[in-house]
């Protein structure tokens, strides 16, 4: 949206009760103690296990970041914003605002990464190049010895090294040149320096299901299904053009940085997960049909398990055929601002009509504004706040736990039941 606003415990005896506990109540939510409370110290969340998939929806509050853990170890990094604005541009940096976005997120993610053995990211996936997935520099922030910024991607490169980045349209943007802002100026020079150094940077190779692969052979696949305006064609590394020729180009049909969103699927087994950056599918009211470009990338991934919503829920994303060709049973918000989500997406993502079978949905961060205009749709959302963790089992089995933000303690907020993935297995 920038362009338009510039003890540890058993966790199988955890699960049991939990189980026991989620039929009793039908399914909901369980809250779980955020403090201490007669005596209790807060339950924390487990640390992962080979053989499980980890998707942490981190919650900042100016920006998305989110810290994918696979099955074998492998550690990819979708996206590090970093919005400078503060209040009422954007929620409070969290944890406590103390350190920087970069620095938070790179200490989660360490800390996380730890059970595995790791202290570096195999791939860290730039969506667009917009200060709340990139990073947004400032006078008198760090700079790093070739001149550049620390923000955002570039700060957690620089405490949790990757070993490849994807961008949407490194080196040259030939399908839509980046802004001359200063964000885009600062991730561009990162990006050189990378290169100059030695280290790999690639475009995204859009349709391709081996441009990212796992530390062991065949632990997962992530598929690019969108990227740089162009849309996968159902074979393999096989992708189309989605915008009109430039010469059609005008001054209201004109792509911006948020069409050239990179979108991809994760899948594990039969769980699949859908990440699209800040896909949009404004028309202009059926004007300029061609500038949706969320809904063809959405039907090219078609239906997964959980899904992140593009572009924070805002108005101009999440369209009908966002939630009609995914058809998740659980959709996370990543909020930053008042305007997230619009009040029409939060409807159609939780599915909240008369009749209809509810979805669940969690938000990293409701800002007071939203909250109030959202109150009506709001008793059908699961979380409002904090990290939003999805741990997936080989078996297909899943679970989405929330947990508090406001600290590095990863204390549980609230569970949710769980559930099997849908889909056939992926071979």
């Amino acid at each position: 949206m920038w362009n338009r606003l510039i003890t540890r415990w058993d966790e199988s005896s955890f699960e049991r009760r939990v189980v026991l506990l989620g039929g009793l109540l039908g399914g909901i939510s369980l809250a779980l103690p955020t403090g201490k409370a007669a005596g209790t110290e807060p339950q924390t969340l487990p640390p992962w296990s080979p053989g499980t998939l980890d998707i942490h929806h981190i919650d900042t509050g100016v920006g998305n970041a989110t810290f994918v853990l696979g099955p074998d170890g492998t550690t990819l990094l979708i996206d590090c914003g970093a919005t400078r604005g503060g209040p009422p541009a954007s929620t409070p940096l969290r944890p406590d605002g103390a350190r920087s976005a970069g620095e938070a997120v790179a200490r989660y993610a360490l800390r996380h990464a730890r059970a595995a053995g790791r202290t570096s990211l195999d791939y860290m996936i730039a969506t667009h190049v917009h200060p709340d997935h990139v990073g947004s520099p400032l006078m008198g922030d760090r700079r790093a010895s070739e001149g550049y910024i620390l923000t955002g991607l570039s700060e957690v490169d620089a405490l949790m090294p990757a070993q490849t980045v994807i961008d949407r349209g490194f080196p040259d943007y030939a399908s839509l040149p980046l802004t001359s802002a200063p964000f885009a100026v600062n991730h561009l020079a990162w990006l050189k320096a990378r290169v100059k150094a030695g280290r790999r940077v690639e475009k995204v190779a859009v349709g391709s299901a081996r441009q990212v692969t796992s530390r062991r052979a065949g632990a997962f696949t992530l598929r690019f299904v969108g990227g740089d305006g162009r849309v996968w064609t159902g074979a393999e590394g096989r992708s189309r053009d989605l915008l009109a020729p430039k010469s059609s180009w005008t001054p209201e049909a004109t792509p911006e940085e948020n069409h050239m969103s990179i979108a991809m699927v994760l899948a594990y087994g039969g769980f699949r997960y859908f990440a699209g950056g800040d896909l949009v599918a404004d028309t202009h009211d059926g004007t300029v049909p061609w500038l949706d470009v969320e809904t063809p990338i959405v039907e090219a991934a078609g239906r997964v398990d959980v899904a992140s919503a593009d572009h924070h829920g805002y108005f101009d994303a999440c369209r009908p055929g966002f939630t009609r060709a995914l058809d998740a049973d659980t959709y996370v918000i990543q909020a930053w601002h008042a305007t997230h989500p619009a009040m029409s997406s939060l409807q159609r993502l939780s599915n909240a009509w008369r009749g209809r079978s509810p979805r669940d949905v969690f938000i990293t961060r409701l800002d007071p504004a939203s909250r109030a205009i959202n109150a009506r749709f709001l008793p059908q959302v699961k979380s409002t706040e904090g990290n939003v963790v999805v741990r997936v089992h080989a078996d297909g089995r899943y679970r989405i736990y929330v947990t508090d933000s406001r600290d590095e303690r990863d204390s549980i907020t609230s569970v949710s039941r769980e559930r099997l993935a849908k889909l056939p297995r992926i071979a």
